[in-house]
């Protein structure tokens, strides 16, 4: 009995040796599942990663010298156009006012009076009472308490223009995004008070390669979606391409400009951007699974011709739904050309074929 079973199990393996086809005498052929390549011009989204910024972002700062004296805008805090941040002491800078006030109505005082004098001395004059010298002396006097009164009233417009200034006060509607000073201090000209942020639309920075940038211009639509905010979709438009790379990573600034009327996007927040784009020309389109990548980050697709593998090395070009969009590196790829999607991590170039939809109809 044992020789019977030996006998039999050489027999099945011959029947089966001789019942697989193979080419060249070499391994019997690989049973794969393909799929025909397409050629197509899709709209392909360049996906970048950025961050978010205010639209405008100021460092309010105090035009004049003075001590704080009180400071209403707190960080975080949200303050409309003309909100007072930061109020210096004045009492000094009123005293001033209210005696260059009483100094002025002095000398108005004697410009009536000097007009009355000019008035009488005109009249005798006429009637060679008195003589051209006496009447040109009160005339004389007469312009020079109005041109004193001119010079006091520019003296107390500026002191105040300096009062006015004296209130610090927003210049947009924001949120103070931070202090720099406090109740107290003594802040000279241009010391800032609070930094201000308008996040009423902010702008989405991000990097583009050079190789990319000549696909993106003003006016592009975007779809933008943040880490901090999962699940919600931002709609945005390009808005400007900054003309000037960096010099380290050879990528171009591209400002995206995204509504923010409800303030969920705050500054510096992670944004991932997707620009559709259409590509210029037509381009070959494979499964995705009919790529096979490669440890140097490179990879291939296998195409099948008469009934045996072809590698193709490709470059990805874009990712589109279900496919790569691809370029040849070497050898030859067409629409229509049938590539594998099952069966072609482990095909050698020139190994022999089995396609299942042919085996199916056989």
């Amino acid at each position: 009995m044992p020789a019977f079973f030996a006998l039999l199990v050489i027999l099945l393996f011959a029947v089966n040796l001789h019942a697989q086809p193979r080419s060249g005498g070499g391994p019997p052929a690989a049973l794969v599942v393909t799929a025909p390549v397409e050629e197509s011009r899709p709209r392909v989204p360049l996906t970048f990663v950025g961050l978010s910024e205010a639209r405008f972002s100021s460092a309010v700062a105090s035009e004049v010298e003075g001590l704080v004296e009180a400071l209403p805008a707190r960080r975080g805090r949200h303050v409309e156009r003309g909100a007072v941040l930061a109020q210096l002491r004045t009492h000094r800078l009123e005293l001033q006012i209210e005696e260059a006030r009483a100094a002025l109505g002095e000398v108005e005082a004697r410009i009536t009076k000097a007009q009355t004098d000019v008035r009488r001395a005109r009249e005798l004059f006429e009637q060679a009472i008195v003589s051209e010298e006496e009447f040109q002396t009160r005339q004389t006097e007469l312009d020079a308490l109005e041109q004193s009164a001119r010079n006091r009233r520019a003296a107390l417009r500026s002191l105040d223009d300096r009062l006015a200034r004296m209130t610090i006060r927003a210049p947009f509607a924001g949120r103070i995004a931070a202090e720099m000073t406090e109740v107290g201090q003594w802040l000279r000209e241009g010391d800032q008070v609070v930094w201000l942020d308008d996040l009423s639309v902010v702008h989405v920075m991000i990097p583009v390669p050079e190789q990319q940038l000549a696909r993106i211009a003003p006016g592009n639509q975007a779809r933008i979606r943040f880490d901090a905010l999962p699940g919600r979709d931002f709609s945005g438009r390009v808005t400007a391409v900054i003309p000037r790379a960096d010099a380290a990573a050879r990528t171009f600034p591209v400002q995206i400009e995204v509504d923010n009327r409800q303030g969920e996007i705050l500054g510096g927040m992670l944004a991932r951007v997707s620009l559709d784009q259409d590509l210029q020309e037509a381009t070959l389109l494979v499964p995705k699974d009919a790529f096979v990548p490669q440890p140097d980050g490179q990879g291939f697709v296998v195409r099948v011709i008469e009934g045996k593998a072809e590698i193709v090395p490709v470059n990805i070009l874009a990712a589109v739904e279900d496919f790569f969009a691809v370029a040849p590196r070497e050898g030859e790829l067409a629409a229509g050309d049938r590539v594998v999607i099952r069966g072609n991590e482990r095909l050698r170039d020139g190994q022999a074929v089995r396609e299942a939809s042919a085996e199916a109809g056989s």
